[in-house]
């Protein structure tokens, strides 16, 4: 599958970090299984797996964290 934005690059199964932000709360999640582009380096992720890392973050917010480094054990 090409790349929506480029265009150019092929979409392949890797591994990315992903960085969330909500009021005081950095939450940065490793080992994040995704689709990534070769060219552009835009990423997808499916629903199964957007589902975890929000519900991860959420909890982190929840309870008050200000910085917290998880890994997805998917």
């Amino acid at each position: 599958m090409n790349c929506p934005v480029c265009k150019i690059g092929e979409m392949k199964v890797g591994e990315t970090t992903v960085l969330l932000e909500r009021g005081a709360s950095i939450i940065i999640i490793k080992n994040v299984p995704a689709y990534i582009c070769e060219n552009c380096g835009e990423k997808y992720y499916d629903s199964d797996i957007t589902r975890q890392v929000m519900r991860r973050a959420e909890e982190a917010v929840q309870k008050g964290t200000e910085l917290e480094v998880l890994r997805l054990v998917a």
